[in-house]
């Protein structure tokens, strides 16, 4: 019997669909990942939720390192979740499992190698932003301290240089959509509900008229962009946002 609970999101009906078993944490952006890369590709799947403060015993035979996600690729139709065989293919790393299932379920492939390539660096040029965002959050919140200025720099300069044209206009969808959605469309509900419970309480209202910035317009089109995408917003649990706050506190307390 499995302590964490499973879902199932059926969006196919093919009976030769391999089974395909998500394991998650609705609180990570990076388990968000693959389940926008499942949902996009309108693949059968099953999740089994991960309790990231208090993971069971019996993870590290899914993923050695213990982290979310993980997928377990073509299980056995009998198999038990908790209990991968040793011949299991279980795919670790959210950028991995995006990759792989771009290229099992063409619905989300990129056009050609050029388009892939140019994704990858897109998205791998906004993880100094990432970084810059939650050194942030961890500070006490300050307009005036050097990671407010860091983050909204990262921000700009990614804006300018990394961002491109096509990615805000274009109607369609990438796999760098994919791989940077979850942490644009994260940072802006995090702003909204003050989930990280600056201890200045002018943090939030900073924030969001820097995001106002002439140099930012084309960052935020494409955050409302994504921000409206089903595929994004279907497989978000608001409900992970519960309970943040006092994480973030922890995280700061740790930094002292």
């Amino acid at each position: 019997m499995l302590s964490t609970s499973i879902r199932r999101q059926a969006q196919t009906s093919s009976k030769m669909a391999p089974r395909i078993i998500l394991y998650s944490a609705d609180v990570c952006p990076f388990a968000h990942r693959a389940r926008i890369a499942l949902a996009a590709s309108g693949a059968e799947y099953e999740t089994v939720e991960i309790d990231l403060q208090n993971k069971p015993e019996w993870y590290p035979k899914v993923n050695p390192a213990s982290k979310v996600p993980a997928i377990w690729y073509d299980a056995p139709k009998d198999a038990d979740p908790s209990k991968p065989s040793k011949e299991a293919f279980i795919l670790p790393e959210s950028g991995l499992i995006v990759n792989f299932l771009a290229d099992v379920f063409p619905q989300i492939a990129d056009k050609d190698p050029l388009q892939k390539a140019r994704a990858a660096f897109v998205a791998s040029q906004y993880e100094p932003v990432f970084g810059a965002w939650f050194a942030y959050v961890r500070s006490d919140g300050g307009k005036d301290q050097k990671e407010f200025g860091d983050f909204i720099q990262a921000l700009k300069d990614f804006t300018e240089k990394y961002l491109p044209d096509e990615y805000v206009e274009s109607k369609g969808f990438n796999t760098a959509d994919i791989l940077m959605g979850p942490m644009i469309t994260q940072m802006n509900i995090w702003i909204e509900k003050n989930i990280a419970d600056w201890p200045n309480k002018s943090a939030g209202p900073d924030l969001k008229e820097a995001l106002k910035a002439p140099e930012l317009e084309k960052f935020m089109k494409y955050h409302d962009k994504l921000a409206n995408w089903s595929a994004l917003t279907s497989t978000r649990k608001d409900t992970s946002f519960k309970g943040a706050s006092a994480k973030v506190k922890s995280m700061r307390e740790s930094k002292h």
